[in-house]
């Protein structure tokens, strides 16, 4: 039996390529900083070598041989061209600002390459099910090392070995598709039922209220595309008003100590300065000083650095604490240190400019048109799963970048770079005629 579900799963896979693919998938999920490394000096700045990498440079010949013998057909070329140019664009800001920033964007465009493999490689609705698969793997093994975490800190936020985003992010992809396939489907099996439960706890013990936010916004693709395709039920209803207020209230009840500023748009005044002072606060003080960087350099930014250097955001500081003078001088960036982004947007705009920014923004419509096409035109089948994920992983990513930033090597940037090649593969599945 084993020895049969092996050759089913390789013949599904269609050899060695697609495998070697979901191992780079996998590697892309777990953090550079989390993996064994060699330090090599590059002009004075140290490079990780760790064993993605390796896994990496493989896939990367994969591609670069399918593309020459196979290339995508110019419908399928709009994401891919869109991510391209925001990629080309965001690695020549890097240069000027030494070897440092070069490597940390050279972090970032590798897991690029998920994206594309995912577009070169995804040929077959059973290799899109075997990527799915690969991610609800991941997610459970995530989840499993969270709840164990839970259980010896009860209600506090578990990291596992993604990250809080990370985690919250991951299980909103896979909640998603289990949203998806209790829609479509007369009776939904185990997979959909556990793929809902798994994400939703995912998401729960991640506690991240960007993701929340994100799950929301799958669930809303979901019923949207539903809409296009006449296909609502009540079952699908009740069964996403019942994941949504489940994983609303744990994800509430974790993070009650950060929703200060829900006191402020309700009118209450603080008895002490810093009473309703929570993480969202935080963002707001960074969010105001990323602007004040913009309006320094609107046209093309500062470029693309790791970690924005004090000689870009040190000068508003001052200002940002006058402005929010009730907050804790915690929340506030050290004027001679190091800026962290806390949000794509903000990060694209002030490290990008407004060429990043409209390129970005270029990217992000060339995904949705690419989901709206497949929603739209996926052939009315009992199993149409596939005509829903590029729509609600799109939607799910919306609210995942609003709450975290970019950065190489993490799980975050592997989701959003597989997740706009999941995109433009599944556009690619279309039928021939329906694809124009």
């Amino acid at each position: 039996m084993a020895a049969l579900r092996v050759k089913e799963v390789w013949r599904a896979a269609g050899g060695a390529a697609f495998l070697l693919y979901l191992a780079a998938v996998v590697a892309g999920l777990v953090k550079v900083a989390d993996q064994p490394s060699l330090d090599v000096g590059l002009r004075g700045t140290d490079v990780e070598l760790v064993p993605a990498d390796a896994i990496f440079a493989a896939l990367a010949i994969v591609v670069a041989v399918r593309l020459a013998r196979r290339p995508p057909g110019r419908g399928a070329l709009a994401v891919p061209v869109t991510a391209g140019l925001f990629a080309a664009w965001l690695l020549a800001t890097a240069v000027p600002n030494g070897t440092s920033a070069v490597v940390a964007a050279g972090r970032l465009l590798e897991l690029g390459l998920l994206g594309l493999a995912t577009v070169v490689l995804v040929e077959r609705r059973e290799q899109l099910w075997l990527l799915v698969a690969t991610l609800a793997g991941v997610t459970l093994v995530a989840v499993g090392v969270a709840f164990v975490g839970f259980l010896g800190d009860p209600g506090a936020r578990q990291a596992s070995f993604l990250g809080e985003h990370d985690l919250a992010a991951l299980s909103t992809m896979v909640a998603a598709v289990g949203l998806a396939a209790i829609a479509v489907r007369e009776r939904p099996g185990g997979f959909a039922w556990g793929a809902c439960l798994l994400g939703a706890l995912g998401v729960t013990l991640g506690a991240a209220l960007a993701s929340l936010v994100g799950l929301y916004l799958a669930a809303a693709a979901v019923l949207v595309v539903a809409l296009v395709r006449s296909s609502v039920r009540r079952r699908a209803l009740v069964a996403t008003a019942a994941v949504l207020a489940a994983v609303t209230v744990g994800t509430l009840e974790i993070r009650s100590g950060d929703l200060g500023f829900l006191q402020v748009l309700t009118g209450r005044e603080e008895k002490q300065p810093g009473e309703f002072a929570a993480s969202w606060s935080q963002r707001l003080i960074f969010a105001y000083v990323g602007l004040r960087v913009f309006e320094d350099n609107p046209v093309v930014g500062t470029g693309w650095f790791p970690l924005l250097p004090p000689e870009e955001f040190g000068r508003f500081v001052p200002d940002a604490r006058a402005r929010f003078d009730n907050q804790p001088a915690g929340y506030f960036p050290p004027a001679d240190g190091r800026f962290i982004p806390q949000q794509t947007p903000d990060q694209v705009l002030y490290e990008l400019g407004l060429v990043g920014a409209a390129l970005f923004l270029a990217l992000a419509a060339a995904v949705a048109r690419a989901a709206g096409r497949v929603a739209a035109r996926w052939p009315h089948e009992p199993d149409d799963v596939p005509a829903y994920v590029p729509a609600a992983w799109s939607a799910s990513l919306v609210g995942v970048l609003a709450g975290a930033a970019l950065f190489g090597g993490t799980p975050i940037a592997a989701i959003f770079w597989l997740t706009i090649g999941a995109v433009a593969a599944v556009a690619r599945l279309l039928p021939a005629g329906a694809a124009a």
